[in-house]
Parts: C-alpha cells; structure tokens; sequence
C-alpha cells in the first residue's frame, strides 16, 4: 500500500487555493461553459465540491472511527448541486468550499490517526466494507478528478477558437462545438 496519511491531508489542504485560483474574477460565460450536454460547468463542479464538503467526507470517517462497517454510511445525492447554493455565485460557493476544507481538515486531525487506524472499516451503503485509508485516498482522488472536470469545462469556453490547434488539444475531446 502507497497511501501515506501526511501526503493526502497536504493533497487536501491544497485544493481550495487551486480551486480558487481558476475560478475567481473569471468571467460568467467561462464558468457557465458545459463542454457537452450533461456535462457539468465550472460552476455546477464547485457547487458539487462544497456540497460534498459538507455531507460526505468526515461524516463517514467519524462513523468509522465510531461505528465501523456496524451500519451504513448515509447516501450522498451525486446530481447537480447549484439549488443548494442558489444566489451565490462561483467564487462565494468556492470561499464556503475552503473554509469547509478548512472545518474538517481539523476535525481530520482531531480524529489523531495513526498507521493502526487505516485499515479500520466502515460500511458504505452500495461498495461494502470500506477501509479508512480507501476513504481518505478517495478523498484525495475526488478532489483531483473534479479539478480535472472543471479545467475541461472552463476549456470549452475557446473550442471554437483555438482552430486547427484542436487536434493537439485532448482536454477538448468530449466537447461537442
């Protein structure tokens, strides 16, 4: 196993500066820009961060560290989040993403986790048993994903000006202009 408790919560604590540095000051038509239908927008990706900022990550490390894989952890809705954050616009709902970032990586370190706390379980309600380092290494990986997604969508906004250059531009694969 590669996973080392001190490279993610570093990985973690990153991601607001980085999701902040792409979206703040940009212009609505870029964070509105969807690279295909059913694609999400730079600002559906941070509305969907902040919300699971909210309802997923530390509530299920909690419940492992209390409960173990004794009962499920509670469903997380996947869809689109931006209701939940309606009359904010991106760059609020990325500051409220940061200072939740903030909130539970020091509920993360409260926790005090060792080496020996890894393999510790939780019960996810449709993967199973889950261990606490595949919950963290998720996290982490969630977070790199979204990031991913929101630099496909904030790219789509020029699809129609970088001319013959798209050929050599994969990040512009999927959008359909």
């Amino acid at each position: 196993m590669t996973f080392d408790l001190g490279e993610a919560r570093d990985a973690l604590r990153r991601t607001p500066f980085v999701l902040h540095d792409l979206v703040a000051g940009q212009p609505e038509a870029w964070l509105a820009a969807k690279p295909a239908d059913g694609e999400w927008s730079a600002h559906q990706v941070v509305c969907h961060l902040a919300y699971v900022e909210e309802t997923d990550w530390m509530i299920r490390a909690r419940m492992i560290m209390e409960d173990g894989p004794v009962r499920p952890f509670p469903p997380v809705d996947h869809g689109d989040q931006t209701d939940r954050y309606a009359g904010l616009g991106t760059d609020a709902v990325a500051d409220h993403f940061g200072k939740l970032r903030a909130t539970n990586l020091a509920a993360l370190d409260a926790l005090r986790l060792t080496n020996e706390d890894l393999p510790r379980e939780g019960l996810h309600p449709t993967l199973g048993r889950v261990t606490m380092a595949e919950l963290l290494a998720t996290w982490v990986v969630h977070d790199h994903n979204h990031l991913a997604q929101l630099h496909g969508a904030l790219s789509s906004h020029y699809v129609a000006d970088v001319g013959p250059w798209r050929s050599f531009l994969g990040i512009l694969d999927r959008v359909e202009r």
